[in-house]
């Protein structure tokens, strides 16, 4: 009898035929359509946001909190929008919501601090950096960087090579050209230097270095401390003044 029953059974997987659920084409491209016509709202909403955002970080950076508010009102007025826009989202899944969200913060953020860039916002002040005092005495060379050393913690004059001399000699025959790197993420308007005091500035001359600007002096007209100033396009500006003084002998 066991072995009837197993035979009874073999036939009817057999006997088992599996039939796919009937696929209901028209449905499927309706929902396709649906999706995608509620993501290229979403880019063209969140683009439209990110714009204002920009708008009013740029108005003043003070006010950019409110323009993180400006992101989550946008994303809790998604489905207020759909609906103005007469898109079905009964049928929305936590997938397609979690989806679209994303789509619309991101496309926020990207638009919002493009716009927080250049060419459409400075909000950075120049830098001065790199500075570098050459001595040319006849046909030598040498020069003393300004650079910060571990050793000690803090910013020192180095030599620049070893034939460079460690303390600058006030000696009529040498000229002094002093150099500096000054870089801003927009245009820079003016870069100058002061000898002694922050006053009477006088305008650097660009060298032929990228970002690099230069003034040369009489030996006689060195100071041991010395100011540059430089001013972007926006208004934002930097004085740079070494923290330790010219080694001058």
């Amino acid at each position: 009898m066991a072995k009837k029953r197993k035979k009874g059974k073999e036939k009817e997987e057999e006997e088992y035929e599996f039939i796919p659920p009937e696929f209901d084409e028209k449905e499927f491209i309706k929902k396709e359509l649906r999706d995608s016509k509620a993501v290229i709202i979403t880019v063209i909403y969140a683009i439209l946001l990110g714009a204002v955002a920009g708008a009013i970080s740029i108005l003043s950076p003070s006010l950019v909190g409110l323009a993180l508010v400006v992101v989550i009102a946008g994303i809790f007025t998604l489905k207020l929008l759909y609906e103005l826009l007469n898109i079905d989202t009964s049928g929305f899944q936590k997938r397609n919501w979690a989806g679209n969200i994303a789509t619309f913060f991101f496309t926020f953020l990207a638009i919002w601090i493009l716009l927080l860039n250049t060419p459409f916002a400075d909000f950075t002040k120049p830098v001065v950096n790199d500075v570098i005092v050459w001595v040319e005495d006849g046909g030598s060379l040498g020069g003393l960087v300004y650079t910060f050393t571990k050793d000690n913690n803090t910013y020192w004059w180095k030599q620049v090579n070893e034939s460079s001399p460690a303390i600058i000699r006030t000696e009529s025959n040498q000229t002094i050209n002093i150099t500096a790197r000054v870089a801003d993420n927009g245009k820079l308007r003016t870069v100058e230097i002061a000898l002694g005091t922050p006053s009477n500035f006088t305008a650097m001359d660009k060298s032929s270095l990228a970002n690099r600007f230069e003034h040369s002096i009489g030996v006689d007209e060195l100071t041991p401390t010395f100011f540059v100033s430089a001013k972007d396009a926006k208004g934002h500006s930097t004085v740079f003044q070494p923290q330790k003084d010219l080694p001058i002998g």
